[in-house]
């Protein structure tokens, strides 16, 4: 190890503990191979070359930065997601972070204030669909389109660049690896508790950085996963039950009259799609997915698909066994969320259920329906606007 490296990792344990605890958890390992600093939930790597170009300041930062990755669980939670793309959305929500709890990082970094309180997992939804969005102006789309969520993309600058950086450029502060090893699940959890335990000393002693209890309290919340919910949402419709109507012919002979299993025909089930832009196109296509399936297991009367944004832009109906075969996502206005209920009951339908996808930001009915509602939120449920009616998931696509 570097003795710098030991340095500044002595300079954590004394001034900073929180980061300090974290640090002695790592293997250190020079790897002259790499292009700055890299960590994997393991080990963090280093290239000596790259270290003698900062700071003893910036390699604090740096070292600082790469325990973050790992204390958010980004080692742990990539999955298949782009490499690249990954490592920028990594950084774009920890740097703030860091430089909030007093350490200086390499210039130039990744920092957008647009990305500030965002997870890992919202800022890559925005840095793809950007980059699709750059893609179909060099296709011939039409040059100063405007983002998805209605805003002008940012110019290129030093801490601000575009949501679609070169991938070639190099990493100022290091990247983050997936954990190598076969036990993930374990090692998550291990780091979690870690995490936990090192907020806690640290604020003991009186030296928690300002902002870092927020993170760490999302740090450990349980992770959900919310195809599940939906589907147990759609399925407690369907629940089987014993009726005297259709007495079970087992028994008849014998000259009993009892109950069989029956399971009743399910009603209509309606989706519906916040197609306002503040939805991604990923998040579309998973969530158009899922409908499918819960069409294919629950088998209800009818499927019916709504988009809306301020109003409701297209609508879809399938009968039960009908093909679904879903048209692309239909609107780009404001957001409001009354006229899917208010269409709903005008043609006089009293749905089984309605799961309704969107970020939250919009007017809700003044009365809740008397079906069951889903509000599937692509925002941190912690962030969130509250639904006055129904319940919610947090969507992590």
């Amino acid at each position: 190890m570097d003795p710098r490296i030991s340095k500044q990792r002595s300079a954590l344990v004394l001034d900073q503990p929180f980061f300090g605890a974290l640090a002695l958890r790592l293997k250190v390992l020079e790897d002259p191979a790499c292009r700055t600093f890299w960590v994997d939930g393991e080990t963090l790597g280093y290239n000596p070359a790259f270290l003698q170009t900062v700071n003893d300041l910036e390699c604090r930062g740096v070292l600082a930065h790469e325990i973050l990755h790992v204390a958010n669980g980004h080692c742990f939670r990539q999955g298949s997601r782009d490499a690249d793309r990954w490592n920028d959305a990594c950084d774009y929500a920890i740097n703030p972070i860091v430089k909030q709890a007093g350490f200086v990082l390499p210039v130039p970094h990744l920092d957008d204030v647009r990305f500030h309180g965002k997870s890992a997992e919202e800022i890559y939804a925005v840095l793809t669909q950007e980059a699709r969005q750059k893609e179909k102006e060099k296709s011939g789309g039409e040059p100063g389109a405007q983002t998805p969520g209605g805003q002008q993309a940012p110019a290129n600058g030093v801490n601000t660049p575009s949501a679609a950086p070169d991938p070639a450029a190099p990493s100022s502060c290091g990247e983050v690896r997936p954990f190598p090893g076969l036990d993930k699940s374990v090692k998550e959890v291990e780091w979690k508790v870690a995490t936990l335990q090192a907020a806690k000393a640290a604020k003991m002693r009186g030296k928690l950085p300002g902002g870092m209890e927020s993170m760490v309290e999302t740090t450990a919340e349980p992770s959900v996963d919310w195809r599940a919910i939906l589907m147990r949402f759609a399925q407690q419709v369907t629940s089987d039950d014993y009726s005297f109507a259709m007495p079970n012919r087992r028994y008849l002979h014998l000259g009993f009259y009892l109950p069989s299993l029956h399971s009743p025909a399910v009603g209509d089930a309606v989706f519906v799609r916040d197609s306002s832009g503040s939805v991604f196109d990923e998040t579309q296509a998973q969530f158009a997915a899922e409908i499918i399936q819960v069409a294919e297991v629950v088998r209800p009367a009818r499927l019916i698909v709504m988009d809306c944004d301020s109003r409701v832009t297209q609508v879809q109906a399938f009968e039960r066994g009908d093909p679904v075969e879903l048209a692309p996502v239909k609107g780009g206005g404001g957001t409001a969320f009354t006229d899917p209920f208010r269409r709903l009951e005008g043609e006089g339908i009293n749905p089984a259920f309605l799961v309704y996808l969107t970020d939250m930001d919009g007017g809700f009915p003044e009365a809740p329906p008397s079906y069951p509602v889903l509000w599937a939120s692509t925002t941190p449920l912690r962030r969130a606007r509250q639904a006055p009616f129904g319940e919610m998931v947090e969507v992590i696509i």
